[in-house]
């Protein structure tokens, strides 16, 4: 079945802390990779490369830190994962047919194409709110 990556559970984990700071805190690596018993190194790599997809912000210095960069209701599953995994589709060839010599013969693609599709919308619809929701009822 589908699965997230480590990288990207990681990353979920993280940016879900960060949406239960307060609008005006940031958070370090190292207290998060703490709290959330994660590798710091590997968290603070993660961590980048979520500032690089807009969804992260880092501030420098003695004070500084991560916080999220938008609104936990606009960050959905989907951004998270397209920002972390290198091919976010079911098969291969959904995104690009040109990768397959089979294509003319195919009998999957199309109907893998249309459950990529829907998986997709499942996870543009889940956002980082419905994960701190979760935890909160618990």
């Amino acid at each position: 079945m589908f699965s997230l990556s480590k990288r990207t559970e990681y990353g979920l984990s993280a940016l879900t802390y960060l949406s239960t700071l307060d609008d005006d805190q940031v958070t370090n690596v190292t207290e998060m990779a703490n709290n959330l018993v994660l590798p710091k190194e590997l968290l603070a790599k993660i961590l980048s490369e979520l500032v690089k997809a807009g969804l992260a912000v880092s501030y420098t210095g003695v004070s500084g830190g991560f916080r999220l960069a938008r609104n936990a209701d606009d960050v959905s599953l989907a951004d998270i994962i397209n920002a972390l995994e290198k091919k976010p589709t079911l098969i291969e060839c959904v995104p690009n047919e040109e990768i397959c010599g089979r294509f003319p013969i195919c009998r999957i693609r199309r109907p893998m194409e249309r459950v990529n599709d829907q998986m997709e919308g499942i996870l543009r619809k889940t956002t980082l709110s419905d994960f701190t929701m979760e935890h909160h009822e618990v």
